[in-house]
């Protein structure tokens, strides 16, 4: 065997090489990707809501309650809300059902409180509601 015979073939066997790894990148990754997105939307979901939570606290704080003698009981609240929050954000499922059926019932609830103790709770908790449409679609999530 030629020595130009060894450097063709070693050639043939780095580029052969090079395009295994390549593709097993993009394999690996893809398959990463497919595993983290349903948890990772529905994370940045459990953010939105949290964002909100503390926008409601903030009311609180400028007394936009309907009984600002309730100014703490309001806060702890909401502070529970978003213990539940970070309960749910915990779960380590795949299944969408799974995680839409414990942030309905937690929304379901958020909902009520807000009507119930807030200044134009209706009006407030519909504007919460579009927002948190609006970021579930954002997000995709809409498609699951």
């Amino acid at each position: 065997m030629a020595q130009n015979d060894l450097i063709i073939m070693a050639v043939a066997v780095l580029i052969v090489g090079v395009i295994l790894y390549k593709q097993i990148n993009k394999v690996t990754q893809n398959i990463t990707n497919d595993d983290e997105n349903p948890n990772l939307a529905y994370s940045k979901f459990c953010d939105a809501i949290d964002n909100q939570i503390d926008i409601l606290r903030q009311n609180t704080q400028e007394d936009m309650i309907l009984e600002p003698n309730k100014k703490d009981e309001i806060l702890e609240a909401l502070s529970d809300f978003s213990k539940e929050l970070v309960f749910i954000e915990s779960l380590n499922s795949k299944d969408s059902t799974q995680w839409q059926s414990k942030l309905f019932a937690l929304l379901s609830r958020l909902d009520s409180f807000v009507e119930s103790n807030f200044i134009n709770g209706e009006q407030l908790a519909r504007s919460i509601k579009e927002n948190l449409r609006d970021e579930f679609n954002r997000l995709g999530l809409d498609r699951d």
